[in-house]
């Protein structure tokens, strides 16, 4: 999954070229991947209830795996946007399911399990950085690199088929207030603005880093995919070594501070130009955790509708992750890449004050 993701920021400046579309174009055929996402955790949420946690990871691998396949074929921005539309709810489906598993099966170190789970995304992505980088400034076409991405996203359906995974009862609970009424909780609302932000943080770095280092300050594909990798190799440690660290500060505790640290690189970075590149690189080993802390926080708030939650939340905050990403496309082209880069900080500073919204509510009501 990581591998076709990173590969986006890569791929940008082509896709601008080659289709002849303006980065406000572009995100929203791209955000078609995040309306896909609406579908995935919506009804991922609701078959991990109904069917199994199994069943949601192998619709989601075979719906991912013939996303990737129809991307080689690509030859217009209507299948740019149909590939990862697909892509989208089948990732989607393989999130919700892992994201409501792993707690349950990690009793006592859920973060550490969590965050370890998420690392080989991040080492995933790092892996792909520096090939990208280099298979495209030796000439080789984008459609081609994902045609060998195909191969492994073939070898991920065949191995969810054969892997077990334990059997999860969902526990029907008839005094829990939450029953029946999850779209009327307050914390859904809070923990969707919270999701939103970190997922543009991530997302304005993901697409525009690359395009960012390269329309500033002129750097080639190889030399500007170096610093992405850099990125991503701190985004896969932060992952393997954040968990652990939260996990003995407390997740809300160490998540805040962690957020602060990556708001204050990337912000640096900005003010230092070309100097502060490394520190947005840097910035990865913070940001990595955001997702995968918050699933463990929702999961101990909400107890056995953990599911539904995290259904709830994410499809709620990917529909607005669409509108904020589009307006970031937007800023690109009429701000430039440098000053839309800003919302990467100030996004990480809008997750940060919902999560302490949300650890006083919790308090206060005595959620947990």
């Amino acid at each position: 999954m990581a591998l076709f993701e990173s590969s986006k920021g890569n791929f940008v400046p082509f896709f601008l070229e080659e289709f002849k579309i303006t980065n406000a174009e572009l995100s929203l055929v791209l955000s078609l991947n995040t309306v896909g996402c609406v579908i995935g955790s919506f009804l991922g949420g609701y078959f991990c209830e109904k069917f199994g946690h199994k069943f949601v990871y192998i619709a989601g691998s075979v719906l991912s795996t013939i996303g990737v396949l129809i991307a080689p074929f690509t030859s217009n921005i209507f299948m740019l946007g149909l590939f990862n539309f697909i892509f989208g709810i089948g990732r989607s489906a393989i999130s919700v399911g892992v994201d409501s598993m792993v707690p349950v099966l990690s009793i006592g170190f859920e973060s550490i399990l969590m965050n370890i789970t998420h690392f080989t995304y991040g080492l995933g992505s790092f892996a792909g950085q520096n090939a990208y980088g280099n298979f495209l400034t030796q000439g080789v076409e984008w459609r081609r690199i994902y045609l060998f991405l195909g191969i492994f996203y073939v070898v991920s359906v065949i191995l969810s088929l054969i892997v077990k995974t334990p059997s999860i009862k969902v526990i029907k609970s008839e005094d829990s207030p939450m029953k029946n009424k999850m779209y009327k909780e307050p914390l859904i609302y809070m923990f969707m603005f919270a999701i939103t932000f970190g997922l543009v943080t991530e997302a304005v770095i993901n697409t525009w880093f690359i395009s960012y280092i390269r329309s500033s300050y002129s750097l080639d594909p190889a030399a500007a995919a170096k610093y992405a990798s850099i990125f991503f190799l701190m985004f896969a440690m932060g992952r393997l070594l954040g968990g652990f660290i939260v996990n003995k500060i407390g997740d809300s505790k160490g998540l805040q501070m962690f957020l602060l640290a990556g708001a204050v690189c990337i912000l640096a970075g900005l003010k230092l130009k070309s100097e502060g590149i490394m520190l947005i690189a840097m910035s990865g080993f913070f940001i990595s955790i955001t997702f995968p802390t918050m699933m463990v926080i929702i999961n101990s708030i909400f107890k056995q509708k953990s599911s539904l939650a995290i259904g709830y939340s994410v499809t709620l905050s990917n529909i607005l992750y669409v509108i904020i990403f589009n307006l970031t496309g937007y800023l690109n082209d009429l701000l430039g890449t440098y000053a839309a880069f800003y919302v990467a900080p100030v996004s990480m500073i809008g997750c940060l004050t919902m999560l302490i919204l949300i650890n006083k509510k919790v308090k206060n009501e005595n959620y947990v």
